[in-house]
């Protein structure tokens, strides 16, 4: 009777254990590290090809104000890319 109880309580123990660890490598196990590296590709894209508008705009004689906007979607492209390399980098590295 002992031995059954203490086999009972360490199964429930181990069981707890897994319950708790399968959580933190879902995300691995589904490729969303890939799916990061997508995302920072994405926004390194994204950001050059605002750069681009941006230049051909100044050299075409656009207006101030789309010229505002073409530099405040670089500035918001620069923030995107910044959280999301913070998001990336491991906890050891901050």
């Amino acid at each position: 009777m002992k031995n059954s109880k203490k086999f009972l309580l360490g199964a429930m123990l181990l069981t707890g254990v897994f319950a708790m660890a399968a959580p933190a490598s879902a995300d691995y196990y589904r490729g969303g590290f890939r799916n990061d590296r997508r995302e920072l590709y994405q926004d390194r894209r994204e950001l050059v090809r605002d750069r681009r508008e941006l230049y051909r705009d100044r050299r075409n004689g656009a207006s101030r104000a789309e010229i505002a906007n073409d530099r405040r979607e670089i500035w918001q492209d620069r923030r995107e890319l910044r959280n999301d390399r913070r998001d990336y980098r491991p906890w050891w590295r901050w």
